[in-house]
């Protein structure tokens, strides 16, 4: 599979070869999936951000290995130009806002790291996409990253609402 992306063509590699990509794998490590992320270096933030979220969800354990790559990223700058190039797209994949909002966002900007700006702006697109939605993961995850919910009196209501059901 050539798509001129690294990213996806370790993924690719990591399948033919049956590499584990668990996350939570206590005997390898995942550590040839790692390694070979590793080896991309800085990059993989441009094989990152031009990837179609679509094609991503896609992939089975999308979740995990995302979070790999992502992991990766240990500057500020290569991390906002990730989330940036993805906010966009953020209305048709609710998952993902999840999946950043609550293990990268969650962590505040010094610890995942992120610029504040880019960290308010994924806060604030999820925050909306709660309201819209009612989605109960991505409301969850609210719950634990903004902390203080008298911001958003929306959000609140939301939050209400889904008690009532019993979620």
């Amino acid at each position: 599979m050539a798509t001129g992306n690294r990213f996806l063509e370790v993924l690719e590699e990591a399948r033919e070869k049956g590499w584990c990509m668990s996350h939570f794998c206590t005997t390898c490590g995942a550590m040839e999936f790692r390694s070979a992320l590793w080896k991309l270096g800085d990059e993989i933030a441009d094989d990152l951000a031009s990837l179609d979220l679509d094609v991503l969800e896609d992939l089975p354990t999308w979740d995990e290995t995302i979070r790999f790559a992502l992991d990766e990223i240990k500057r500020p700058k290569l991390m906002d130009q990730v989330l940036m190039a993805w906010q966009p797209q953020l209305d048709r994949h609710i998952r993902v806002a999840d999946v950043v909002l609550f293990y990268y966002v969650r962590r505040g900007a010094l610890f995942a790291p992120m610029s504040i700006k880019t960290l308010e702006m994924w806060r604030d697109q999820c925050v909306e996409l709660a309201i819209r939605t009612r989605d109960e993961s991505l409301v969850d995850s609210l719950i634990c990253t903004v902390g203080h919910l008298a911001g958003y009196p929306e959000l609140v209501v939301v939050i209400r609402e889904l008690a009532a059901q019993g979620s």
